[in-house]
């Protein structure tokens, strides 16, 4: 019988098709490719496996760097509740890599020699469904397609793509071989919505990627009220397929409140607009969760949504800040307190937890518990890689950026946060490389735009950096954003004047239009005004600035280290030290 099927370590039963290691003190999830690396180990015990061995076994598509490999040994050796100090199963070996130790293995009984096991089936995307109809509305399938993914993002034992990756190849006539190349995927999920008033139909199928077969495909007719119950139905399906292929494992869905045709429409228009991370679009997203909630106040989700945006909005800078973050933690007790289990109430509260209270340990337990929940949900991978980076755990944070590159390779977003990583690290070349990457993908993103000009100057290529910088150009009057990144490239580069007369135009903006006093800050500090630098620094510590937990680790500050007063602010805010 492979080891697929399951083994013994120790007193240790693992299962690796449902990412499940059971012990004395019950069962641990381990991530999928832990759980790979875990049976390559135990494959080959009690002989050694080389690090260049395991990456190519686990990483056959080569998307892996040293620091992914190091945390999958880490989550393994916690699940085995196994000291590395003085391992008794799992053991480094310097230089070559790591074994199981004999006689830690021991294989389920086999009725004969191991059969052949097909080829692993590592990810799915689910592909945006087509809207048919003419006169029907596109964000009902746009919704659907966001809830499938959603739901199939807690199947365990495979890659589910995001939906930010999937919604690149809305209307564009890709070959499902180009489509896997792009993404990595394995197999895809593509449908259609065909909707008349309030009766829909929806006709989804399942194909192999690597093949061009179709596992299943089916057609299903419903009440407008039934789609949201429907997502659950394919995800069931698609779990079944997923079973009988490499047995990953999906929770029994939750049942979900019934909604009238009205509130569906809202719910998911509002899962549409959500996606699109712009303030008015978030606005208007709000605006449609609260009218569900007002409708249906026992929908978890729609109560997690709205708090979802207005987590989102804070951060983004939208006003009346303070009445938005307050509604946002009372409608995360509201959706948590009718679902405790709700990946994305818990994913939500870990960054209201992070962003804005800075308590490190509750936002770790957050999106831990997310993504044991939801162990695709690239947000809360992403939002736990910069609480690793807060901390100062960049091996950590690579992992978790590396994870949700492999979810979500198609996002600038995710590219960008890569990027930002590899300033917070001083590895400006790095960061140059993975901004690029991102900006190939969205070329005009002006976030990543600016990024770019402030890692070119840090790389020491100030032409380059100039010379983007100007071609982006200031949108209008009152662009802080370019003055600050232009104060930032001027320090970077040894032009402190420069950087003056960019802060100064700053201050002259503040005077008409107010400026986020986190950006002054960095301008001050570019400029070499360090009391103002400071001052700034406690201004947007009042005005609860998401920015403030990479206070202590951004290259931006680092003139400010030596000044005894930094660290006392950062001690304050309960940052962690140097």
């Amino acid at each position: 019988m492979p080891l697929e099927a399951g083994f013994r370590i120790g007193e240790r039963e693992v299962f690796p098709m449902e990412g499940r290691i059971a012990g004395p003190n019950g069962d641990l999830r381990v991530e999928p490719k832990a759980m790979a690396v875990l049976v390559e180990l135990a494959r080959h015990a009690p002989s050694v496996c080389t690090r260049e061995q395991i990456v190519q076994n686990v990483w056959p598509r080569g998307y892996v760097s040293d620091d992914v490999l190091t945390r999958c040994i880490g989550q393994i050796r916690r699940a085995l509740d196994d000291d590395p100090k003085a391992p008794a199963l799992l053991e480094t070996i310097p230089k070559r890599g790591y074994r199981l130790v004999s006689p830690a293995v021991e294989r389920a009984p086999a009725n004969g020699p191991d059969r052949a096991v097909a080829p692993r089936v590592e990810s799915l995307i689910v592909l945006p469904f087509e809207h048919l109809s003419a006169n029907g509305e596109d964000f009902v399938a746009d919704g659907l397609t966001e809830l499938l993914t959603l739901r199939l993002a807690a199947l365990r034992g495979i890659r589910v793509i995001s939906r930010t990756t999937a919604m690149q190849f809305k209307g564009v006539r890709s070959s499902i071989g180009e489509l896997a190349a792009r993404t990595g995927a394995d197999w895809v999920i593509e449908g259609s919505v065909l909707q008349s008033g309030d009766r829909i139909q929806v006709v989804a199928q399942l194909i192999d990627a690597r093949t061009d077969a179709h596992i299943w495909a089916a057609d299903y007719v419903r009440d407008l009220p039934d789609l949201l119950s429907l997502q659950n139905e394919i995800a069931r399906r698609v779990a079944a397929a997923i079973r009988l292929k490499l047995g990953a494992t999906q929770e029994a869905p939750p049942s979900i409140a019934s909604m009238q045709p009205p509130e569906v429409r809202r719910y998911l228009r509002g899962r549409h607009l959500i996606s699109r991370r712009t303030v008015p679009n978030l606005q208007a997203a709000l605006a449609d969760f609260l009218a569900v909630t007002a409708a249906v106040p026992d929908h978890a989700p729609a109560w997690a949504s709205a708090a979802e945006c207005e987590m989102l909005l804070s951060h983004y800078g939208a006003p009346d800040q303070d009445r938005l973050l307050a509604n946002c933690e009372r409608h995360l007790d509201r959706a948590l307190t009718l679902d405790p289990e709700l990946g994305i109430g818990l994913s939500t509260r870990g960054g209201l937890r992070f962003f804005f209270k800075r308590d490190l340990a509750g936002a770790t337990k957050d999106f831990e518990h997310a993504l044991a929940l939801l162990p695709s949900y690239s947000l809360a991978m992403v939002s736990l890689a910069n609480l690793c980076a807060v901390r100062r755990d960049f091996g950590e944070a690579a992992a978790w950026m590396e994870q949700a590159l492999l979810v979500d390779p198609l996002d600038v977003g995710v590219n960008m946060n890569v990027g930002d990583h590899h300033i917070l690290r001083r590895r400006y070349a790095d960061a140059v490389q993975a901004l690029g990457i991102g900006l190939t993908i969205s070329p005009g993103h002006r976030p990543s735009q600016f990024r770019l000009c402030w890692a070119l100057a840090l790389s020491g290529s100030p032409a380059p950096a100039w010379k983007l910088l100007s071609e982006i150009g200031p949108s209008g009057d009152h662009d802080a954003q370019w003055h600050e990144y232009a104060a930032l490239a001027a320090a970077a580069v040894g032009d402190p004047g420069t950087a003056m007369r960019h802060f100064e135009s700053l201050k002259a903006m503040d005077r008409v239009q107010r400026v986020p006093a986190w950006s002054m800050a960095r301008a001050a500090a570019a400029a070499g005004l360090l009391d103002a630098a400071l001052v700034q620094i406690q201004a947007a510590a009042r005005d609860r600035s998401s920015s403030l937990p990479f206070l202590m680790v951004t290259p931006a500050f680092d003139a400010l280290h030596a000044d005894p007063r930094f660290p006392a602010i950062g001690i304050e805010l309960g940052l962690p030290q140097g």
